[in-house]
């Protein structure tokens, strides 16, 4: 009996004891909860918020590779300057950084694109900042796309617009004011061109050298409409273009013209230019038409010759939504100044 008063003691001790460091038990803590990304509709769709912060990203860019070849009888090869070589192709590399946010001031915003551009016969561009710049409001400063970016068709073949920007590009550094009122849309600037390829080589008159800028658009339903003038202080010389489209079932048609004053920054090569593009689309991948131009050099370039293009184009879409696009273009087009059959192939993803 003794020894049963005994073990029965020893068990309740046991139990009262572990009911004790029980009770003293570390418990973990809960975790934290996750700051998850968040959609940011409010700029239009691709962005979302960095997390913690109110302020909106986007990243996008496009990639593009082209074939281009001409028949073996042609002698002038005047739009690509490469006598004698028959094909060339190339490949180009665009990524997009945006970030947008509301403030008392408007919309501030940023915007980075880094291009790289590789040319058959010759070596790579290598990723740098084409374009840079911040908006506030209507208010945009820094390396920006001028307004003579806003040229041409959907089509391959009609040529506008040849600067003599730097690297012959389009894009300019300066500061822009834009505002929209219901289907109109109106906008001003100022550029820097000073380091344009016409500045630089009249480097006594250089620091002179200022573009004006002004461009209004008008889009409602189905049509869009635009027209711009660009003027250069040095050369005092100036461009006017205008574009207009109209899409009615799966037809579209579209009519350009520009007219250049005189050799400046922003056109080199071209007194003036007009053309006329045609698109019908077939369904929802396959999209065809003809495009037709007429161009008329400067008197001092290539003797003030006028010619015509004469071209067709097919678009088939691999892929397509409201953020991305994979599609493959292709066509053949005649130039009565080089007398030549030209042809097209190009690959391009927008995303």
């Amino acid at each position: 009996m003794l020894i049963k008063k005994i073990l029965l003691s020893g068990a309740a001790s046991l139990v009262a004891l572990s009911g004790v460091h029980a009770a003293d038990a570390i418990v973990a803590a809960a975790p934290e909860p996750a700051d998850y990304v968040r959609v940011c509709d409010a700029f239009g769709t691709g962005y979302f918020y960095i997390p913690g912060t109110e302020t909106c990203l986007k990243f996008g860019g496009q990639f593009r590779y082209t074939f281009k070849g001409n028949d073996l009888n042609d002698k002038k090869d005047a739009s690509t300057g490469t006598t004698g070589a028959n094909w060339a192709d190339e490949m180009r590399a665009r990524i997009n950084i945006s970030t947008k946010m509301d403030s008392e001031l408007g919309t501030i915003g940023t915007d980075v694109q880094l291009h790289s551009k590789w040319k058959s016969g010759s070596t790579s561009d290598g990723f740098e900042a084409r374009l840079a710049y911040i908006t506030i409001g209507g208010f945009t400063i820094g390396r920006m796309t001028s307004f003579v970016d806003n040229n041409g068709n959907n089509s391959y073949w009609p040529s506008f617009v040849s600067t003599n920007l730097a690297n012959g590009d389009s894009v300019i550094t300066g500061i822009r004011y834009e505002t929209t009122s219901g289907p109109l849309k109106f906008g001003v600037g100022i550029d820097d061109l000073q380091d344009s390829q016409l500045a630089t080589s009249q480097s006594p008159k250089f620091n002179k050298d200022l573009g004006f800028e002004t461009q209004l658009s008008y889009k409602q339903d189905s049509f869009s409409s635009y027209i711009w003038g660009v003027y250069d202080n040095l050369a005092k010389h100036g461009v006017v273009y205008g574009h207009a489209e109209n899409a009615f079932g799966p037809h579209l048609i579209q009519f350009d013209a520009e007219y250049a004053s005189g050799i400046s920054s922003f056109e080199g090569k071209y007194n003036w230019a007009v053309s006329a593009d045609y698109t019908y689309t077939v369904n929802d991948k396959l999209t065809v038409g003809p495009s037709v131009a007429y161009n008329k050099y400067f008197d001092s370039v290539n003797n003030g010759k006028g010619f015509w293009t004469v071209g067709g184009d097919t678009y088939y879409y691999l892929q397509k939504d409201k953020n991305t696009k994979t599609f493959v273009q292709a066509g053949l087009g005649y130039d009565t100044y080089d007398k030549a059959l030209n042809s097209y192939l190009r690959l391009r993803r927008d995303f």
